[in-house]
């Protein structure tokens, strides 16, 4: 089967955690490797970025990035016919195009028109979502993914929430739905010793470490976190000499990130509650050494408002980590509360600081509900839903 996948929002290959890169970023280049490892050829196409040349990066036998040039973010007019073009030129023919958010979806539809080929859309998040968990409001978005999901010809949801939402606020016929949760490489992602974790990462031995992942944006929470520890160090005022915090997610060394609104909100807050000597800002880091430490950490905590999915949540499971999530969108299918994990109630900060005390003070839970995480990440294999997702190809070939 030949396969083109549209990520135009961001590049897969992008740095994760910085800007836009996020778990969409990690979820197409899986995808792709894992569909080209089953051989399948697979184009991925995406704009330039850093440079403007266009480039080809050959990322497996079966698999290849397109960079293709693009103007500003919204004009996907001019990035269709770039793509549209390049097709042509190049005699390429595709079974099927599966485009990932909403602006490659509005690509796909004219792809599809021209090229006569079946299109599936991944939106990863829905702007709808977005208005009722955190009132962003986007005018523009809606009525376009209302488009998109009304001729493209199927929808893969990651969950049978996400499903629900696409049925509820955008009146998606069920029959045009496919529930296929995104994966985890557990090549990648596995248990690590924890003190050889934390020496590696020249992480102190004898702090709690409590673990942030992911992009530094609103929806994601931190600032509950942040409160909640803060509410921790006023009863129990020795807490602030054994933790630490560490948030992993932007470019640190870029000053365009302390410019960042949601990051000066969280910088304010922590030096507000004095908490600078615990919660640091580390940065995005390599996938390969994020197994380490989700290793070294004593809890993994996943804060946000709302998550389509949750593919943090995932990763750690996988490494065997103790985690707590609150209790929104697709985070309460992946941890069950007191059986692999823990949940909170979503923007509750004083639940979530007596959870987190409990966790840390509590050991043997922690071990008990680490193991049930990874048992139960082994059910989302890439290697089992890359099958699943060819499945849902073959339904429309």
């Amino acid at each position: 089967m030949k396969i083109a996948l549209i990520s135009y929002w961001t590049c897969p290959l992008e740095r994760v955690g910085v800007l836009s890169a996020g778990g969409m970023n990690i979820y197409v280049l899986n995808l792709s490797n894992y569909l080209g490892k089953m051989g399948h050829k697979i184009d991925i196409y995406t704009r330039v970025h850093k440079t403007n040349d266009e480039k080809i990066i050959k990322l497996h036998e079966n698999v290849r990035i397109i960079h293709l040039r693009g103007r500003e973010v919204s004009n996907t007019d001019y990035y269709s016919r770039n793509l549209l073009e390049f097709i042509r030129k190049n005699k390429l023919r595709y079974d099927i195009f599966h485009a990932h958010y909403f602006y490659s979806g509005v690509i796909g539809l004219l792809l599809r028109t021209h090229l006569k080929i079946p299109q599936l859309v991944t939106f990863h998040s829905l702007g709808k979502t977005k208005e009722l968990y955190i009132g962003i409001k986007d005018k523009k978005r809606i009525p376009l993914e209302k488009k998109v999901i009304e001729a493209a010809d199927g929808i893969v949801a990651s969950t049978e929430l996400e499903k629900n939402d696409l049925k509820e606020y955008y009146q998606t016929k069920g029959a045009k739905i496919f529930v296929v949760s995104p994966g985890v490489n557990h090549y990648l992602f596995k248990p690590q010793d924890k003190f050889s974790s934390r020496k590696k990462l020249l992480l102190p031995k004898n702090k709690k470490i409590i673990l942030f992942v992911g992009r530094i944006d609103p929806i994601k929470g931190i600032t509950l976190l942040i409160e909640a520890i803060s509410a921790l160090t006023k009863i129990y005022p020795t807490f602030q000499d054994n933790f630490r915090v560490l948030l992993i997610g932007g470019d640190i060394k870029s000053s365009i990130f302390w410019q960042n609104q949601e990051v000066k909100k969280i910088k304010q807050l922590i030096a507000q509650k004095e908490l600078e000597c615990c919660i640091k800002f580390i940065g995005s880091k390599p996938h390969r050494v994020l197994p380490y430490y989700y290793s070294a950490s004593d809890v993994v905590v996943a804060p946000s408002l709302y998550e389509s999915f949750g593919l943090v949540v995932l990763e750690a499971m996988a490494t065997g980590a103790c985690i707590l999530a609150s209790r929104a969108g697709g985070l309460k299918y992946l941890v069950k509360d007191r059986v692999n994990g823990r949940l909170f109630e979503s923007g509750n900060t004083g639940d979530l600081a007596k959870i987190l005390w409990e966790l840390l003070n509590d050991q043997k839970q922690r071990k008990r509900l680490g193991k049930k995480a990874f048992s139960k990440s082994l059910r989302f294999c890439w290697d089992i839903q890359a099958k699943k997702m060819i499945d849902v190809y073959k339904h429309y070939l």
